[in-house]
């Protein structure tokens, strides 16, 4: 009995946990999700180490005329500018490049310019075109207004 109580209380806190990141998208997603509506790309790239990405996750967490307005008018994607798995992007593969014993995804290295500020916020276009980077904490309300004047 105390098995299924534990196995009910995961179960719930996973469900709760991905409801709540209904407005993060994949770059896998991607291709798909413009193909049946353009719109603009909003990346924020983190590294699991970052404190700062942690605290700016918890912001948009609890802002939720933010992630209406990310669900609604743009492709959010969170991205681990560490992340070691292979991805393709506007029809381009992109890898890890290792560097002593960590390293930097290329395509990190490509959409910040290779410099290593998190949370780093990049701006696109539906064509691909980065429009506006911006790195470090963004409070939710400056976020909003961001991407207001992007959306009017």
């Amino acid at each position: 009995m105390k098995k299924l109580l534990y196995i009910a209380i995961f179960l719930l806190t996973v469900s709760i946990g991905y409801s709540q990141k209904n407005y993060v998208k994949t770059f896998k997603d991607l291709p798909q999700k413009m193909a049946e509506e353009y719109r603009p790309i909003l990346i924020k790239m983190h590294t699991d180490w970052c404190a700062i990405c942690k605290l700016q996750d918890r912001q948009i967490e609890k802002d939720k005329a933010l992630q209406h307005q990310l669900a609604e008018g743009f492709y959010y994607i969170e991205f681990d500018a560490e992340s070691r798995e292979p991805l393709v992007f506007n029809s381009t593969k992109y890898s890890f490049i290792p560097h002593g014993t960590g390293g930097l995804h290329a395509l990190a290295a490509e959409l910040s310019e290779a410099r290593a500020s998190y949370p780093a916020w990049i701006l696109l276009s539906p064509d691909y075109a980065i429009l506006t980077r911006y790195s470090g904490l963004l409070k939710s309300g400056e976020l909003r207004e961001i991407l207001s004047k992007i959306s009017q």
